[in-house]
C-alpha cells in the first residue's frame, strides 16, 4: 500500500493585512529606536543643565580653559569649561552667566564664544560645592577681550520728582500715559520679612548671615519656623521658583525683568504681566465684586484678587485662594492655603511705586504682619517675553 504525505498549503494573510503587520513592525522598531536614543540623551552629560544652586559672593575664583558647550536655555544661561587642576585631573565646570533677555539687551549671544574657545572666568563659588560659578566677567585669551561682564546696578534717575499720570477724573495711573510705555522693575529689596525687623543680615536670594535671627523675619509657628530654617540650611534647593514654577505673592513683584500693569477700566479689572514668567498674568478685580469665600475659591499660584481705591493715589487689593506649591517670597517662608493677603500699591510719583503688604495665615504664623518696598519705574520699554524652561532649548535661541 503506497503511502501519501499531505503538505498543508500555507495561509497567506490579505494584503491589507500584511501591509498593516509590515506598518507596526516597522513603527514598534522605530519607537525603540527612539526610546533608546531619548534615555541616551538623558544620560548624556552634555543634554543636562546644572542643579538650581545659589552664590556665595564672598568666595571667588577664577578659572581657565576650553569651552565644552554653551547652555542657551532659561532661565539660567551657562557656559561650560574644562579646568584641568594641579595633578592633571580635569572638572567640567558650569558656568552661569544670567538669562537670555538680560543677556540680549547687552549684546551677549549663545555665539560670542564657541566651542574649543580658551576662556578665563572670573565669579562667585556655588554655595553647594558643585563645580559650578556665577560668572563676574568671562575674557576671550587669544585676544584679551571680555565678552561677558556681570549686569550693572540698573540707573535710577535723581532729580526733580514728575508727578505720576493720571486718568481724567484725576486717578493714578499705575501704567504708562497714553502713547508711552514703561514698566516696574528693579525693587529696593528682594527679601520680605517683618516691618517690626529691625535689621537684619540676610543676601538678595534671602539667605540670613545668622540662623539665629530667624525670629526676627516673621512670627513662626513651630512648624514653619523648623521649615524655614530647613529650607534655609538647604541653602534654597527646593525652591519652586528655579524649577520654572510661577512666582505668586509679594515675590512677583521682585522677580527679574519686572512687572507691567494693564488697566481695563471698561472691564473692571487690572491686569499684571509678570516678566519673571512663563507670560503669566494676574487679574485683579476691580468692578466691585466682593471678595469670594475661602472654600469656594479655585486654588492658584496668583489667588482670587479683589480691588478698590482707597483713594486716588492707592489701590488696595485683597487676595486669598493661594495653593501651596510656590513660595510667596524668596528664603523659604513657608505659607497654607489659608494665606490671606491685603496688598496696597502707591505712586506718589511717575518713577515710584510703594508697595506694602499684610501677610494673615494663622496656620503659619501667630499673627499678622506686614511688610513691603518700592519700585522703580523703567520708561519706552514693555517687558519682554520670558520662558523658563529648564532643561530645554530657549525657542528664541540665536
Amino acid at each position: 500500500m503506497q503511502s501519501t504525505t499531505t503538505t498543508a498549503t500555507p495561509r497567506r494573510w490579505p494584503t491589507t493585512a500584511r501591509r498593516l503587520s509590515s506598518f507596526w513592525m516597522s513603527w514598534s522598531s522605530f519607537f525603540v529606536v527612539f526610546v533608546v536614543a531619548a534615555f541616551v540623551a538623558i544620560a548624556s552629560p552634555l543634554a543636562q543643565t546644572p542643579s538650581v544652586a545659589t552664590y556665595d559672593s564672598s568666595r571667588s575664583l577664577r578659572l581657565q580653559g576650553p569651552v565644552t558647550q554653551v547652555a542657551w536655555v532659561n532661565p539660567h544661561a551657562f557656559i561650560f569649561v574644562d579646568v584641568k587642576d594641579a595633578t592633571g585631573t580635569v572638572t567640567n565646570w558650569a558656568v552661569e552667566v544670567g538669562n537670555p533677555i538680560e543677556l540680549e539687551s547687552r549684546n551677549w549671544k549663545n555665539t560670542s564664544v564657541a566651542i574649543g574657545d580658551i576662556v578665563r572666568v572670573d565669579g562667585a563659588l556655588a554655595r553647594d560645592a558643585s563645580p559650578q560659578l556665577l560668572a563676574k566677567s568671562v575674557v576671550l585669551v587669544r585676544t584679551g577681550r571680555a565678552v561677558f561682564t556681570a549686569a550693572p546696578a540698573r540707573v535710577v534717575r535723581v532729580g526733580i520728582k514728575q508727578p505720576a499720570p493720571r486718568w481724567p477724573d484725576g486717578q493714578v495711573r499705575l501704567g504708562p500715559e497714553p502713547g508711552k510705555k514703561g514698566y516696574w522693575s528693579d525693587p529696593s529689596t528682594r527679601v520680605l520679612v517683618d516691618s517690626n525687623a529691625g535689621r537684619i543680615g540676610m543676601s538678595d536670594e534671602g539667605l540670613l548671615t545668622n540662623l539665629n535671627d530667624v525670629d526676627k523675619v516673621a512670627p513662626f509657628q513651630p512648624w514653619s519656623r523648623a521649615l524655614y530654617l530647613y529650607r534655609q540650611r538647604r541653602l534654597l534647593q527646593d525652591d519652586p521658583a528655579g524649577r520654572c514654577l510661577p512666582a505668586g505673592g509679594p515675590r512677583q513683584f521682585q522677580m527679574p525683568n519686572g512687572v507691567q500693569f494693564v488697566e481695563q477700566r471698561d472691564l473692571g479689572r487690572v491686569m499684571v504681566l509678570s516678566g519673571g514668567g512663563d507670560r503669566n498674568w494676574r487679574v485683579i478685580n476691580t468692578d466691585g465684586r466682593p471678595q469670594g469665600q475661602p472654600a469656594e475659591v479655585v486654588l492658584s499660584y496668583y489667588g482670587n484678587s479683589v480691588g478698590r481705591w482707597e483713594s486716588k493715589d492707592t489701590l488696595m487689593v485683597d487676595s486669598i485662594g493661594y495653593n501651596e506649591r510656590f513660595w510667596f517670597t524668596n528664603g523659604g517662608l513657608p505659607h497654607t492655603e489659608a494665606l490671606h493677603l491685603v496688598e496696597r500699591f502707591t505712586r506718589p510719583d511717575l518713577n515710584t511705586l510703594r508697595y506694602e503688604v499684610t501677610v494673615d495665615d494663622p496656620r503659619t504664623y501667630t499673627r499678622t504682619w506686614t511688610g513691603g518696598f518700592t519700585l522703580n519705574w523703567v520708561p519706552d520699554q514693555d517687558i519682554q517675553e520670558y520662558f523658563c524652561e529648564e532643561n530645554a532649548e530657549a525657542t528664541f535661541a540665536r
